[in-house]
């Protein structure tokens, strides 16, 4: 039995894939970049991706992942935003664990593919000071 299988199938894959595709458009955080997006065919293709990598017989069909996302500068905060949504969505439909961690750590493979290689968490130490000027 495929993971994809074991995940549930065509139509558990497809329900979760679709929650997860309204909830990033939906989303207070990371929604502004599918602005304009055609919210079918980022289902669609989120669909094939996941499949794919869970073992179905399916074929990603979108455009290549670095080429359409680099363009968009996300940054690895965003990423991991995206993440989080799908492990919410994974788990909500009760997918075995070690497929749910297959499935995320496929996801986690793309990030330098996607990112723009900065992350939104404020530098590492103290602030900096400010001298007499206030500046």
């Amino acid at each position: 039995m495929t993971p994809f299988e074991r995940a549930g199938g065509e139509p558990v894959v497809r329900a979760i894939v679709d929650r997860f595709v309204d909830r990033q458009f939906d989303d207070s955080i990371i929604g502004f970049l599918f602005a304009g997006k055609d919210r079918d065919a980022v289902k669609l293709h989120e669909y094939e991706h996941a499949a794919a990598s869970l073992g179905a017989p399916v074929t990603y069909t979108g455009r290549p992942i670095p080429a359409l996302h680099r363009p968009m500068r996300i940054n690895s905060g965003q990423f991991r935003r995206r993440l989080a949504l799908l492990r919410q969505e994974i788990e909500r439909a009760g997918v075995p664990a070690d497929i749910a961690e297959a499935w995320l750590l496929s996801q986690r493979r793309m990030e330098r593919m996607i990112t723009d290689g900065t992350d939104c968490a404020p530098p590492a130490g103290p602030p900096p000071e400010n001298d007499a000027s206030g500046r």
